[in-house]
């Protein structure tokens, strides 16, 4: 079955979910924690997203991928709006998001070959 190859960002995906919308904590101390977090959170999600499209032979995996996050990066802060009380939808975050994607896809780049290529 190759649509196995998409299980890892499945269930990334559904850890994205819950630690998107559960109850905010405390405000780190580190400036624009926050940020940094959204970053790696979407750049892994990008990155497993990728990887499993390559595997089940979509074409443009990582174009694909980036675009899911995109999606994804603006329906997260819209379900963070409206489902939390404690969170609001922020453009900063759908930024962070969106560039920690774009990041993974293009490092996903030099570590998957083109279609027919040998890597």
């Amino acid at each position: 079955m190759p649509y196995r190859a998409l299980l890892p960002a499945l269930l990334w995906w559904g850890l994205s979910l819950w630690l998107l919308l559960k109850p905010a904590g405390a405000p780190s101390a580190i400036p624009y924690f926050d940020k940094i977090g959204h970053f790696m959170l979407f750049g892994v999600q990008a990155a497993l997203l990728g990887w499993g499209l390559h595997r089940v032979g979509v074409p443009r995996p990582r174009l694909t991928a980036w675009l899911g996050c995109v999606l994804w990066a603006g329906l997260s802060e819209g379900l963070q709006a409206w489902l939390t009380v404690d969170r609001a939808a922020e453009w900063l975050d759908a930024l962070a998001d969106v560039a920690g994607a774009g990041a993974a896809v293009l490092v996903l780049g030099r570590c998957i070959a083109p279609a027919g290529k040998a890597v």
